[in-house]
């Protein structure tokens, strides 16, 4: 991977502001210190000696005090990162420098606003390098890996490249004359390695693929009809098709326009559910009741079905209430292609979300399930959603649920590490930052993947404070 001198215009010190906003308090408050700390104190277990490479995730992370915040939709990228090494473990993390940071570090406030309530920005702030328009792209929601390169992502935005020392080397041109622009959620093709990235537009009922090849280099782009502009944050890609769960999670410029929110659910409308095939071939739309989907767990083909573990919404949770509300569940989808049917099914009944498998069953079929949930050990007083404090082994083939409780303690995303030269499925760690909010300290955990329920591996003591984020992954040595 590429790497560039270390940069010096270094944030310190706390963030200097307050806000009523629960997302942006107690265990999801900002961190404003950028540090670097080797041999970080293991205070429970032990790190495998073989485990080399390094645990990233992003997450919002306001610099300044936002003029307007929805979370998960708004913020400043951060990415914190554990690098491990013969035993040993290295924290650091660092600010996602995109353009749209700049400029309000060159005004010394936050100028953007929120995706629910856009604010227009003086051109002269903007600048010849900053980013114009109503909207900041943070680069806060994943950071993902891709031939050599480590890509930090927004929500239809351009990725940004990174160091795998976390320096910002700018916006991502994979063999192109100007910026990509990439999905918050990207998926590698198992069989060509190639990386299928979705872009979805605002003022168009329209979307783009883009097919990035296993070196780097925009291989094709093609684009799929929607009935509306929607919200798309996630996809699923099997063999042969790219499936999308289209909500009516509707785009309106127009009401915008007149001071209503950007984002608007429109239940009447339903869901779309598109099997796109990665030939050209025409695209199979079925029409189901109204739901939204951020997050999918696997999705492979089995025969002539689909099948998708997912996180089902009964509506876009965030903005007004509108709709009916569900607590987010994993529900199974199988699609018979042919027949241009789909039946649905909960599969386990405790609201959840950012599920997450052993990435090297992604497309294939794969039994396991590993997803944060709420348990009544948490007693964290009006803890607001995406406070989850146990991680959960779902076992899709048997329906048992094995938990890990951290009682009192705000967990995060559970990613999977590999354990080096196993092959079975779950053979290896979920990792996943874990915060005391009586020392508002964190810790990164590891867990045994296959025994959850068991103490853990390692509890490795961080030296400040990690808010509740979004997505990570693991990036080999």
């Amino acid at each position: 991977m590429r790497d560039k001198t270390r940069q010096t215009d270094l944030i310190t010190g706390g963030m200097g502001w307050t806000s009523d906003n629960p997302h942006l308090r107690d265990h999801f408050e900002p961190v404003g210190d950028e540090l670097d700390q080797a041999d970080l104190p293991v205070t429970f277990g032990r790190i495998p000696d073989d485990l080399k490479g390094a645990y990233m995730r992003n997450g919002p992370n306001p610099l300044f005090k936002p003029l307007s915040y929805s979370f998960p939709m708004d913020g400043d990228g951060m990415i914190h990162a554990v690098y491990f090494d013969e035993g040993r473990a290295r924290y650091k993390n660092r600010f996602v420098r995109t353009r749209g940071l700049a400029v309000e570090r060159r005004a010394g406030r936050a100028v953007y606003g929120g995706l629910l309530s856009p604010v227009p920005v003086d051109p002269a702030l903007v600048g010849e390098d900053g980013e114009p328009g109503l909207f900041k792209n943070g680069a806060f929601i994943n950071i993902l890996s891709h031939a050599g390169q480590l890509l930090a992502l927004g929500e239809a935005a351009a990725a940004y490249e990174m160091t795998t020392e976390l320096d910002t080397i700018g916006e991502w041109r994979p063999g192109t004359d100007a910026p990509l622009i990439l999905g918050a959620h990207n998926r590698h093709h198992k069989a060509t390695k190639d990386l299928y990235a979705l872009d979805y537009l605002v003022e168009e009922p329209l979307i783009h693929v883009h097919q990035i090849d296993k070196v780097g280099k925009l291989a094709r782009s093609f684009s799929v009809s929607l009935a509306a502009p929607s919200m798309i944050h996630d996809f699923v890609l099997t063999g042969r098709y790219m499936v999308l769960l289209v909500g009516p999670a509707v785009f309106d410029v127009e009401a915008a326009e007149r001071g209503e929110p950007l984002l608007q659910w429109r239940r009447e409308m339903g869901t779309r559910i598109g099997v796109i095939p990665l030939d050209g071939a025409a695209p199979v739309w079925i029409e189901a009741e109204p739901f939204f989907v951020f997050h999918f767990a696997n999705g492979f083909e089995a025969g002539g079905d689909i099948i998708i573990d997912y996180v089902r919404h009964g509506r876009l949770p965030i903005g007004p209430a509108s709709g009916d509300h569900q607590p987010p569940r994993l529900h199974r989808l199988v699609i018979d292609v042919a027949a241009r049917r789909a039946r649905d099914e909960m599969m386990a009944d405790f609201p959840t979300e950012l599920p997450r498998i052993d990435d090297r069953f992604e497309a294939l079929p794969s039994r396991f399930i590993f997803t944060p949930l709420r348990t009544a050990s948490l007693t964290l007083v009006n803890a607001p959603g995406g406070t989850f404090n146990a991680v959960a082994r779902f076992d899709t083939k048997t329906g048992q649920v094995t938990r890990h409780d951290f009682g009192n303690r705000a967990s995060g995303e559970p990613v999977f590490i590999p354990r080096p030269g196993a092959v079975d499925e779950s053979a290896g760690y979920i990792s996943v930052f874990v915060y005391d909010p009586v020392s508002r300290s964190s810790d990164l955990v590891l867990l045994d993947a296959q025994d959850i329920a068991r103490e853990p591996v390692a509890v490795i003591k961080l030296p400040q404070r990690v808010p509740m984020g979004l997505h990570g992954n693991w990036i080999r040595a």
